[in-house]
């Protein structure tokens, strides 16, 4: 499934990213390392947390040709990535943030539903059972059915009996 992050048109003109194209070589490929750093980050760093992966890493993400602490250099001077307690893409929540949470939902959206799914299943074969139990119950005790059915049988001689009630081989009439 193809994922996608907020792009704003404000990202062109804003002052980190004139400042980054000074650097990478204008305005679109500063613009191309951002979302590729992005897209890169939805799939393997989904909090923006950069600590686990090496430079290098973070290069190949971006598509970048040069020095891998170069690109990392420019991106933390720039404003795009924090070097504090760790690195990390700043303000990732505004960008790829949002489509991680709304994954997180789904997720939890999708336990609820098949937990939901799994009782309704165990419920409907519990009653299956229920019906089944119950017409094992009942063999062997005879038609209990309120309805007499539509043909009757002599218990002596087994003839049909007659719609006048007679047995049409011994004369009785069955009780």
């Amino acid at each position: 499934m193809s994922a996608w992050i907020k792009s704003y048109q404000a990202l062109r003109q804003h002052p980190k990213t004139r400042k980054l194209a000074r650097r990478v070589g204008g305005v679109p490929a500063a613009i191309g390392y951002l979302h590729c750093l992005w897209w890169w980050c939805i799939d393997y760093a989904p909090d923006g947390d950069l600590t686990n992966h090496d430079a290098e890493d973070i290069a190949i993400a971006c598509e970048w040709d040069g020095k891998p602490a170069d690109l990392i250099k420019h991106l933390s001077e720039c404003g795009f990535l924090d070097n504090g307690d760790g690195l990390r893409v700043h303000d990732w929540d505004e960008y790829g943030g949002a489509l991680v949470d709304g994954r997180e939902r789904n997720a939890q959206r999708m336990k609820r539903a098949r937990a939901a799914h799994v009782q309704d299943t165990c419920s409907a074969r519990a009653g299956l059972e229920r019906k089944k139990e119950r017409k094992k119950e009942t063999r062997g005790r005879g038609d209990t059915s309120p309805v007499p059915p539509a043909v009757s049988y002599c218990p002596e001689d087994g003839a049909t009996i007659q719609a006048d009630g007679h047995c049409p081989v011994c004369q009785k009439v069955p009780a």
